[in-house]
This record gives C-alpha cells, structure tokens and sequence, in this order.
C-alpha cells in the first residue's frame, strides 16, 4: 500500500541560493527534523543575480524549490513558491506540532501570514530596493531622470503602502501580546515573516533607510517588532542553519565553484 506524505522515509531536496528566502526552508526542515539535503548556488556578485544552474531545478530559475523523495518509491513531488512550500511541509509533516499550531483556527491565521508576506509585503520592499538602485544602473546621463521618477513613484505610492503594512505588523504583534504573530509559540508565520521583517528591514537598517528615506530610529516606531525580531535572531534553530550555511557557503567557494551567469556572454 501507497503511504501517504508525511511518511518518515520521505527525504527532500532544497536548492538554496545564497541570502535568499531559501533560508525560512531550511529553517523549517531542520525544526521539524526532516532527512534533507542542500544543492548550494550562489549569486553574481557583481550582479547579485543566481546563476543559470538553478534552472535544473526548476523551470524559473528561482529559489527555493523543494524535491520530496517519496519512501514509497512513487514519483518525486517539485514545490515551488515558498509560502507554498511551507504550508505543504505543515500540513503532512508536522503531526506533532512542533511548529503548527494545535488549534484549526490559528491553522488558518497561520495559512494567511504565509500569504500575506509573498503576496502583500515581499513585493513593496523589492519594488523600494529596486527604485533604490536605479539611479546607479541607468545608463549615463539619465540618472537623474531615474531618480526624480523613483523617487515619484515612491513617494506616490510605495512608501505609503510600506508604512501601512509595517504598522499594521506592528499592531498584530501588540494585540496578540505573546511575542509571536499566531497564539503563543512560534510559528510558520513567524518564519515566513523572518525574511522581509527581521533581514530586510532590522538587520539592515542603514539600507532600509537608503531605501525609504526615513530617518527616525525603526526600533522605536515599531518597538513590538524590534522585540519580535530580537526572538528571531536568537532562535536557536535559526542560529544553527544560519551558521551551518554560512560555513558550507565558504567552504564551497574556497572549492572555486565554476556556475554560470547570464550576463558573462
């Protein structure tokens, strides 16, 4: 008989980009004590950009993606998108709760942040780092004109909506007064939120401030997720990935790995 997922000899294989979400990935894999396994890649960097191997994992080219390894033997199963990802590894493979809430409802609050952060709050902050940038990419004599029509388009609209949702955060986490986003424990929304709230924004402050503008101190006007983000950092399952991926990222460049990127031909 077929087992159905969740079955322990499952493995899984995650292709991880260096600083990338990829990381909330592995987080999650090595909470829920998972027998998994990396395919490192890393970026340009001058370009920053992930190289054109990471298209043997999946037809866009992204990361993460996550290949699940049937124990059954049936055909191996590619996950995209990482809310997706994790709400897939909730579901079938966390039977004891170690990370999902026991309660459906705080399932379902715990289903919505996973959307939310993909879906509302990643693509504002990419869209500021990118207008950011675009004063120093814009061919000669026209970065001037990048930067009044960034700076346009920011104060118009981005910079409104990014404050919106920073306070909105900041309000949930005052109201739930636990410390964490869903009831009283950490959570997939405490992870998926780790990336666009803790290392976009309070591990980068002086980047976040090239970005937005704003010079008033970040920990002050949102003192609850400061808080928040502090837990984050000290988490010790976060520790540990980020202090193993650090140390297989160097010893794989020490190797001289040989990828290829779009821009070298």
């Amino acid at each position: 008989m077929a087992s159905a997922p969740g079955h322990p000899e499952d493995r899984f294989i995650l292709y991880y980009l260096d600083d990338s979400r990829a990381q909330r990935i592995l987080w999650l894999l090595e909470a829920l004590q998972l027998d998994y396994e990396v395919k490192i890649y890393l970026r340009n960097p001058n370009t920053w950009r992930g190289p054109i191997q990471l298209f043997e994992g999946h037809p866009t080219g992204k990361s993460p993606i996550l290949d699940v390894i049937f124990g059954d033997g049936r055909p191996p199963l590619k996950l995209a998108e990482s809310g997706f990802i994790m709400q897939y590894l909730l579901r079938f493979y966390d039977s004891n709760y170690i990370i999902n809430p026991v309660d459906p409802m705080e399932q379902l609050e715990v289903d919505y942040w996973l959307h939310y952060a993909e879906g509302s709050l990643q693509h504002i902050q990419m869209t500021l780092l990118i207008n950011s940038v675009a004063k120093h990419v814009a061919p000669f004599g026209l970065k001037g004109v990048a930067k009044l029509v960034t700076k346009g388009l920011n104060n118009g609209y981005y910079l409104h909506e990014w404050r919106l949702n920073m306070q909105y955060l900041e309000d949930v986490l005052k109201r739930n007064g636990t410390g964490f986003f869903v009831g009283n424990k950490l959570t997939g929304a405490d992870i998926i939120l780790s990336f666009p709230v803790y290392e976009n924004i309070f591990d980068n402050l002086d980047g976040v401030k090239e970005c937005v503008g704003e010079k008033r101190d970040l920990r002050k006007l949102y003192p609850n997720l400061a808080k928040w983000c502090r837990m984050i950092k000290n988490d010790p399952t976060y520790k540990k990935v980020n202090q193993m991926m650090d140390e297989e990222i160097e010893d794989l460049i020490a190797l001289n790995p040989r990828f290829e990127y779009v821009n070298e031909k």
